[in-house]
């Protein structure tokens, strides 16, 4: 399994929680699917053209192939404004709330068994060669991708009779909502007095048994930051990665 990263970052995000419908409520990190979208649109991958569909079968391809992590880099922001919606039932216009993320940045890391994909993502980075333009969940965020680095020698984390306690930066993904009961993140411990994280839950779309799935997960999310993770069982839909860079700091891809 071959993996990278590559810094991510723009003026603004918005990356749109979907079950809110009465306004726009953005998240601070993007899910998986998001970060999918933006692979596949340097890569000249469509998400899809059929109302019908929300995801077309190469785009499911991709999403199936790859395991993707997030380090949130910058300071968790949001700038709120309303915007007039005219009914279409009388002639009266409505405020809507929106919000967008503030100046994000972000490592994406990035882990697939099919070299190829991680090959051409990392030259397509360097080269600044894109099919389509990336942004940051909306086509008014344009996104800046740098800095892609390519890392030869990961371990996976397996730890010592089920039970695991590593060191990270990066998101790690909560099994234990809506998936499975018996795994539990037993404590979360800063490294230094100033530390802080963030808890959001997401659609995170995964494959079971070949079949494609969907679920409302917990992500916790350092800001700036490293906590120590004691979890009570060898995660399922997410695996920790040892870069190799430091052996005390995790990745945690899903």
């Amino acid at each position: 399994m071959l993996t990278m990263s590559f810094i991510l970052d723009g003026d603004f995000a918005s990356f749109k929680d979907p079950s809110i419908t009465t306004s726009q409520i953005v998240y601070y990190i993007p899910s998986k699917s998001s970060v999918i979208g933006i692979i596949g649109a340097i890569m000249g991958i469509t998400r899809s053209h059929s109302f019908e569909r929300l995801y077309s079968d190469s785009f499911i391809e991709l999403m199936k192939k790859m395991r993707v992590g997030v380090e949130l880099l910058s300071e968790p922001k949001k700038i709120i404004y309303y915007t007039n919606h005219r009914s279409l039932k009388e002639s009266k216009t409505k405020p809507f709330k929106k919000e967008v993320s503030q100046f994000p940045r972000y490592r994406i890391y990035i882990s697939s068994e099919y070299e190829e994909k991680i090959n051409e993502v990392f030259n397509r980075i360097n080269n600044n060669d894109f099919n389509y333009s990336p942004y940051l969940g909306h086509a008014y965020c344009p996104a800046r991708l740098t800095d892609a680095t390519i890392y030869d020698d990961c371990i996976e984390t397996c730890g010592i009779d089920g039970e695991l306690e590593f060191q990270t930066s990066a998101v790690v993904l909560d099994e234990s909502e809506n998936y499975d009961d018996s795994f539990e993140i037993q404590k979360v411990d800063p490294i230094a007095d100033d530390s802080s994280i963030l808890i959001e839950r997401h659609l995170h779309h995964f494959f079971n048994n070949e079949v494609f799935q969907n679920r409302v997960l917990k992500f916790w999310i350092p800001v700036k930051s490293s906590y120590s993770f004691y979890i009570s069982k060898k995660p399922t839909l997410s695996k920790l990665l040892n870069l190799g860079k430091d052996k005390d700091s995790i990745v945690c891809i899903y």
